[in-house]
């Protein structure tokens, strides 16, 4: 499905992609059988024993596609060479999931839509859209926002290309590959009303099931684009993987650090974490190093404690690390490694695009703008932007904003 084209992504040029956690071959057969779309292509090519059919059906049209069947005196009879296909799932979901753009068009009819629109490079793009929300839900009028600047260089899609997407996106449901939810809340209904330009938006969202990443994530590195998948990265320093990982999900971060720590004893893991640690230079990749110290036992304990007696920000992220551990005696954490503990996380949040949407959910009782304020962190004036923009309690914004001036003020 993929398509190597001039206004579509480039081998040497996209850049490289977040990890992505594809499921075991096991459970990717599991999902494949499930596949209505897979039954109903078995029944058609089974009908078709002492007899050809007609191939009018969608069905019959997508079994052509796939190679199942061919036409023969204008009518299909079975593709014996290809018959193995279809005991084989996951091979055969695969090849419909390739082919998914023909069958789009097949069900679209060439009357239906602007001849321009060529259904095999929209659905490359669609799925290649999705993938790189790396499993978040994509607003459906966001995908086609995207769609639209990409195939008619505007910012709102034609009803043709509308159309289109949303025969594209009925098959891939139908066959298993996108999974869709409905927004309900009056804000992000206000939100996506404000991102289509129309008072009545679709409040669809849609994100690739986990047989769609593994199927995309083959195609992409067919065609020669970096799309890593989690765990390849594990011989890597955790420098090098750290430097991966900042667009990943919490699954994909989560499941690549254990992975690396798996891959080498917990003393060996433990002091590479440790040492990234102290000599890191953005809090993000502090807060992976603690990630990996967490996972090596007892070794990462006794190499935080060390970082600790060290001092510093290494030192106080680490006490407030081994605090909340229960590893150390809480009474015995000062109040600076709190206060820059906590800052460092806040900021480490920050980089990887979280920290605005912690805000609503902080406690009420707790002084985030002092807390920021205080702790010297060299990040404070950033995450104070933050605050200001985007706390939903006015007081709390405003009170940001003056402490940000107040710090510029003083040339801080």
């Amino acid at each position: 499905m993929f398509q190597m084209r001039e206004d579509g992504p480039e081998p040497d040029t996209t850049p490289p992609m977040p990890p992505v956690v594809i499921p075991p071959d096991a459970e990717l057969r599991l999902a494949a059988e499930r596949s209505p779309v897979l039954k109903e292509l078995r029944q058609y090519v089974a009908g078709l024993a002492g007899h050809s059919g007609h191939g009018d059906s969608l069905v019959g049209r997508w079994a052509e596609d796939c190679g199942l069947v061919r036409v023969l005196k204008g009518a299909h009879v079975p593709v014996k060479k290809n018959a193995k296909l279809l005991r084989d799932p996951l091979a055969l979901w695969e090849r419909a999931f390739s082919t998914v753009g023909a069958a789009g068009q097949d069900l679209a009819g060439k009357d239906s839509v602007d001849p321009g629109i060529q259904f095999p490079q929209l659905a490359s793009a669609l799925t290649f859209t999705l993938y790189r929300s790396n499993g978040v839900p994509v607003p459906a009028e966001l995908a086609l926002g995207f769609l639209a600047g990409m195939f008619e260089r505007s910012p709102a899609a034609s009803p043709s290309l509308r159309y289109a997407t949303t025969v594209l996106l009925e098959l891939l449901d139908r066959l298993g590959a996108v999974e869709r939810d409905t927004v309900t809340d009056p804000a992000s209904l206000a939100k996506l009303a404000e991102i289509a330009g129309s008072p009545d938006p679709d409040p669809t969202l849609i994100r690739l099931t986990p047989l769609a990443v593994w199927a995309t994530n083959r195609e992409l590195r067919e065609a020669g684009v970096a799309a890593p998948i989690v765990g390849e990265a594990a011989d890597q320093s955790l420098d090098d993987l750290s430097s991966h990982l900042l667009d990943a999900t919490p699954k994909a971060i989560d499941a690549d650090l254990k992975a690396w720590v798996r891959r080498r004893s917990p003393l060996d893991a433990a002091t590479e974490a440790g040492e990234l640690l102290r000599t890191a230079t953005t809090p993000s990749k502090r807060l992976f190093a603690l990630i990996a110290l967490g996972e090596t036992g007892e070794s990462g304990l006794v190499i935080a404690a060390e970082i600790r007696a060290e001092g510093g920000l290494p030192g106080a992220v680490a006490g407030m690390w081994l605090s909340e551990r229960g590893a150390v005696d809480r009474e015995s954490v000062t109040r600076d490694e709190v206060v820059i503990g906590m800052t460092d996380h806040y900021a480490a949040m920050n980089e990887l695009g979280a920290f605005v949407h912690q805000l609503a959910e902080m406690d009420d009782g707790f002084d985030l703008v002092e807390l920021l304020t205080v702790s010297g962190h060299p990040a404070t004036t950033e995450l104070l932007d933050v605050v200001a923009a985007g706390h939903p309690d006015r007081a709390t914004a405003k009170k940001a904003r003056k402490a940000r001036f107040k710090l510029r003020s003083r040339g801080l």
